[in-house]
């Protein structure tokens, strides 16, 4: 048992008598320095997971963002400084649109203009008269006054043409003094008994209005009458025509001749139908009516009717 001891003591008194070890090289073999494409299939899915799936799965973004993608407040700002004044910037919403989400309503636009009033004029009552003497008669006693209604009437009816007067409708209780010894209205009144809210428009209008009528058409008896008339102002009535929508107002024609543009724009030609445009007149405007060809007629219009064309018969009311 002892000798195994005892000779290893004897090995290493001889090693060391014979000096350090040799320094050993170890060759591998000719595949030995290949790596192990296990080892390295695993390490790269390693890398993978913890390189571009871990951050992409995590919601982490790894280095700075694109230019393309800035934020659209950053975007918006941009063209909005390169945008004309008063214009909205390309791909900018309106404010009412971001604000509310909206779409833009019918009610932005703006609201229809109102329809003229419907005007509708009682045959004239005579109240009094004066007589040569100058005795004042009451209405029975100045007979009558052939030849005045038609003339008066027709004036009367141009109170839809009062600025306002499609919101002041009701009656108006109109009073005239005829002077035929001077040939002409001498007085103008609206009664108290008028149902309009304001009568004073209507009052001014009609004093110009019968300003230079002429009474020698009209029989009569005595030098000075007195004649009252109720005119009666309602809601107005678009009516369908042939080349449009033309506009019922009562005021449309008279006896006189005369008559009212109900369209908004009345074009007058030199022929019927394709006749050159000689004017526009506005709704309103007041013409002479005279002869007519398939639904045209020829009117004067103008300063003293001194013009003449051709107008499509629904733009007057006919």
């Amino acid at each position: 048992m002892e000798f195994f001891p005892a000779f290893g003591r004897v090995v290493e008194r001889f090693s060391m008598a014979k000096g350090p070890a040799p320094l050993t090289v170890t060759i591998p073999p000719k595949d030995g320095d290949r790596p192990s494409w296990t080892r390295v299939g695993v390490l790269a899915i390693i890398g993978f997971v913890v390189g571009v799936a871990w951050p992409h799965l995590a919601g982490v973004r790894i280095g700075p963002s694109a230019p393309a993608e800035a934020t659209g407040s950053a975007a918006a700002a941009s063209r909005a400084q390169d945008a004309p004044s008063g214009v909205p910037a390309l791909g900018s919403a309106p404010a009412a649109l971001s604000m509310t989400g909206a779409t833009p309503s019918a009610s932005a636009s703006a609201p229809p203009a109102a329809l003229p009033p419907s005007v509708t004029v009682s045959r004239g009552q005579v109240q009094g008269c004066k007589n040569e003497a100058g005795d004042a008669l009451k209405g029975k006693d100045c007979g009558g006054l052939a030849g005045l209604d038609p003339i008066v009437q027709a004036r009367l009816k141009h109170v839809a043409q009062v600025p306002g007067a499609a919101g002041n409708l009701g009656k108006l209780s109109v009073t005239l003094n005829l002077d035929f010894v001077q040939n002409r209205v001498s007085y103008v009144d609206v009664g108290k008994s008028s149902t309009v809210k304001d009568v004073e428009p209507f009052k001014t209008f009609l004093t110009g209005e019968m300003k230079g009528m002429s009474l020698k058409p009209v029989d009569h008896e005595n030098p000075k009458y007195s004649v009252s008339y109720t005119v009666t102002l309602a809601e107005g009535v678009a009516a369908a025509s042939g080349s449009g929508s033309a506009t019922v107002t009562g005021s449309g024609s008279g006896e006189d001749g005369t008559a009212t543009v109900g369209w908004e724009v009345a074009i007058v030609r030199d022929a019927p139908h394709t006749g050159a445009v000689l004017a526009r007149l506005p709704r309103g405007t007041k013409v002479q009516a005279g002869t007519t060809q398939a639904g045209w007629y020829k009117i004067k219009y103008g300063p003293g009717f001194a013009t003449e064309g051709w107008v499509y018969r629904g733009a007057i009311g006919k």
